[in-house]
């Protein structure tokens, strides 16, 4: 048997005796150690999964950012072309049944 083999064989944490272990500084040390180790480990995973989970709902925003910067270019472009003067000019004739004075409706007013 190796040392270490030795040392595992011989202690009483794994004869079965737990009332007999006795809690050395050193021991104390070594538990609180690993415990903190421990608690550090899922603190550093529960972290990275928080980090994905926000990184993930940024893409989805800057996604939906893009997506409505598109939209309102699109609207933009409609706005413009149903607010053309040949448009306006078609519209009114045909739903207001309006139309151009000729000249002889036309009059100049001079001011004094």
């Amino acid at each position: 048997m190796n040392a270490a083999a030795k040392v595992i064989h011989q202690s009483n944490f794994f004869s079965g005796r737990f009332a007999d272990i006795r809690l050395s500084k050193t021991l104390l040390l070594q538990l609180v150690l690993l415990f903190s180790v421990l608690i550090s480990a899922l603190a550093v995973v529960y972290t990275t999964n928080l980090h994905r989970l926000t990184f993930s709902q940024l893409q989805r925003a800057e996604q939906n950012m893009h997506q409505l910067q598109l939209q309102w270019g699109q609207l933009l472009l409609e706005q413009a072309s149903l607010a053309t003067p040949a448009r306006v000019q078609q519209l009114a004739s045909e739903k207001l049944q309006m139309r151009l004075p000729v000249d002889k409706q036309t009059y100049i007013l001079h001011a004094q």
